[in-house]
């Protein structure tokens, strides 16, 4: 009986007693090295890139923000491997540039943001930028860039707030991404017919006043 009593009180006694297989999940390391990381697509897989070299016209680009242990290239970005299609259409690049689908994973709550930050959702931007652009000039024409010398990208656009330093890098000199005139270049001919009409005109009446 006395065993019984004893067995029954231990049960009891676990029972109230906090799982310790079990603990509560962490939350991020405040300590732990984050990147953002370089990749392309070879329309089956991610792989880690060089952000300093160019990108091929018709490629996809994706850029990852993510905790690893070593400061490599840990996470590619997630979600399905975009297609360049989808992102661009099909039509062709303006002469002299290049179309490039860019994608950008701000990277996980739980496992890569600094304890207090929310990671933006993702991004996905098709952009039209000149031969030799590299995938951190490309990046810099879907979003605000702050980078550390040519190939280091620090926040993208202001995340993660945590990060100091760098300078913004400036947008290199683009089209629209269907291979279209730019939209200051059209406002520019327009304005310049307007006053070619004008001219016109008034050399005419100029001429008719002289006759009479």
């Amino acid at each position: 009986m006395l065993r019984a009593f004893g067995l029954a009180w231990a049960a009891a006694l676990f029972a109230a007693t906090p799982a310790l297989a079990d603990p509560a999940p962490a939350g991020p390391d405040p300590n732990a090295v984050r990147v953002w990381s370089y990749w392309q697509s070879d329309g089956t897989a991610w792989l880690s890139g060089q952000a300093g070299t160019a990108a091929r016209d018709g490629s996809v680009i994706g850029w990852r923000f993510a905790a690893t242990p070593d400061g490599s290239a840990a996470e590619s970005p997630g979600g399905d491997l975009p297609a360049f299609d989808r992102i661009c259409g099909k039509e062709p690049a303006a002469s002299g540039h290049q179309r490039v689908a860019v994608v950008v994973d701000f990277g996980d709550a739980e496992t890569d943001a600094y304890p207090g930050e929310q990671p933006p959702g993702a991004l996905t931007r098709c952009v039209s930028g000149a031969e030799g652009a590299t995938g951190v000039d490309l990046l810099a024409l879907a979003a605000q860039v702050r980078a550390e010398g040519s190939d280091t990208v620090l926040a993208v656009n202001d995340y993660p707030a945590r990060a100091k330093g760098g300078s913004e890098v400036a947008a290199p000199p683009s089209v629209p991404a269907d291979g279209g005139l730019p939209v200051l270049w059209l406002a520019g001919g327009a304005g310049a017919a307007a006053l070619l009409a004008g001219g016109v005109l008034v050399a005419r009446r100029s001429r008719r006043r002289a006759t009479l």
